[in-house]
């Protein structure tokens, strides 16, 4: 069988057109036939590019991502030297991220927000790459942690997982008030959880115990 190469201007315009009709509208209001339309192509060469409305649903989710991954200096967070500044200098950089990517954070906010309303491949393919991003993050913990004065009798690696353990306590809550109100558009509608987010993390550096005196 003889496999037809993509055009990459097509490629290009259905990527972009996806990325913003499923921001605006989410996975189950977004229709490829607007896509197809709105990217000057053909409703059946999205699905011979693509397979399927998930396929290209889950393609814009790993293009969201990635465009994150390379416009955010992942290298900025390596000068960090406690948890709680990486935590408010992560939610900076997503902010202005959000200012110069709506459709893009929108797609993402949406994607996790709502996974539970998505179809059952989608969301297994979200949690593949939820974990791969975790990934991501448990290293740069791991940077932070190789900066602070950590008790010489704590285990590293029990560390690192108790710290990953908030980071989805978060999430979790995040999802929860998602499918409570799914108000947030931007990283600034969300700043209540990065409130919570650096209170978790200042219980955990700095305990929760008055010293002894």
């Amino acid at each position: 069988m003889t496999v037809v190469p993509k055009d990459p201007a097509k490629v290009a315009r259905i990527m972009q057109t996806a990325t913003h009709e499923f921001a605006s509208h989410g996975y189950t209001g977004a229709k490829t036939e607007q896509i197809a339309a709105k990217a000057q192509v053909s409703k059946g060469l999205i699905f011979h590019y693509y397979g399927s409305k998930q396929a290209l649903y889950f393609e814009t989710v790993q293009a969201a991502t990635q465009t994150i991954l390379d416009t955010i200096n992942l290298k900025a967070y390596e000068v960090t030297t406690d948890l709680v500044t990486l935590v408010v200098r992560g939610a900076r950089y997503k902010a202005e991220f959000g200012q110069t990517h709506p459709d893009e954070m929108r797609i993402m906010i949406d994607a996790y927000g709502m996974v539970d309303k998505l179809p059952a491949k989608v969301r297994a393919q979200l949690n593949q790459l939820y974990q791969q991003n975790m990934h991501t993050m448990q290293g740069l913990i791991g940077d932070v942690l190789d900066q602070m004065a950590v008790r010489p009798e704590i285990n590293r690696e029990t560390l690192i997982s108790l710290i990953m353990g908030l980071y989805n306590q978060i999430f979790t809550e995040f999802q929860q008030h998602m499918q409570q109100s799914p108000d947030i558009k931007t990283m600034t509608d969300a700043q209540w959880i990065v409130d919570r987010a650096k209170d978790y993390m200042q219980i955990l550096q700095f305990g929760f115990v008055t010293p002894l005196t």
